[in-house]
C-alpha cells in the first residue's frame, strides 16, 4: 500500500516538474520570438533609411547638375523663364548645345515625382532669338518626394544672399545668383522610419560670368 502511495506521489511530482519546464520553455521562446521580431524591425529600418538616402542623393545629383548649367540667351536677359517653389523653367547649356541652349522645366507632379521636360531650339531659330515650339522630351528624375507645403523644393537667392519671394517676379528672375534645393524623401510609410532630408545650394557659373547688360 505504501509503495502505491509513493509511486502516485512520484508521478504527481514528475507531472508538476514537466509542467514547470514547459512553462519556462514557453516564456523563453516568447522572449526569443520577440527579440527576433525587434531585430528584424531594426534591420528593416536601417535598410529603409539607406534606401531613402540613396534616392535623395540620386535626385540631388540630377537637379544640381541641370540647374548649374543655367545660362542667359544674351546679355541683359534672365536665364530663368519662371521660378516657383516646386517647379522651375530655365535655359541651359545641357548636353550637346551646338544648336543652342535647351529649355528645361523641372517640376514635381501630382504623384510627388520629379520630372524634367527638355526642349531643343527650333531649327529655324537663330541665336540669340531662339524659339522653342517643338515637343518636349520628358525625363523621369525620381520619386518619393515628401516635402510639405512649407518645405520648398526650390529657393532662389540674389548675389547678396537675399532670398527672393516665390513665384519670382520678372525683375527677380534676372537677379537669381544661386538656387537652394531641399529634398525630403521617404520611400515607404508602412514602417516608423523618419524622412531623409538633403539640402544643397547651387551657384550658377554661366550666369556669374555673363553680363546683365
Amino acid at each position: 500500500m505504501m509503495t502505491r502511495v509513493r509511486r502516485s506521489e512520484r508521478g504527481q511530482s514528475n507531472l508538476i516538474e514537466i509542467s514547470m519546464t514547459l512553462l519556462i520553455l514557453a516564456v523563453v521562446l516568447a522572449f526569443l520570438y520577440s527579440s527576433i521580431g525587434s531585430a528584424e524591425k531594426v534591420a528593416n529600418g536601417t535598410r529603409l533609411r539607406v534606401t531613402n538616402l540613396d534616392e535623395a542623393r540620386t535626385l540631388m545629383a540630377v537637379l544640381t547638375k541641370d540647374i548649374r548649367t543655367a545660362t542667359r540667351l544674351q546679355a541683359g536677359t534672365a536665364p530663368f523663364v519662371a521660378a516657383d517653389a516646386r517647379d522651375v523653367t530655365f535655359y541651359a547649356n545641357l548636353d550637346d548645345t551646338t544648336d543652342g541652349p535647351r529649355k528645361v522645366h523641372l517640376y514635381v507632379d501630382s504623384s510627388n515625382e520629379i520630372i524634367s521636360s527638355i526642349q531643343v531650339p527650333d531649327a529655324a531659330s537663330v541665336a540669340p532669338n531662339y524659339t522653342y515650339t517643338g515637343t518636349a522630351k520628358l525625363r523621369y528624375v525620381g520619386r518619393y518626394l515628401a516635402n510639405t507645403a512649407s518645405q520648398h523644393v526650390f529657393q532662389y537667392y540674389d548675389g547678396a544672399g537675399t532670398e527672393l519671394a516665390v513665384p519670382l517676379a520678372s525683375g527677380d528672375l534676372l537677379a537669381v545668383a544661386s538656387v537652394k534645393i531641399t529634398l525630403v524623401v521617404r520611400t515607404t510609410t508602412n514602417l516608423p522610419v523618419g524622412n531623409v532630408t538633403l539640402v544643397d545650394q547651387v551657384r550658377l557659373p554661366n550666369v556669374e560670368y555673363q553680363t546683365t547688360s
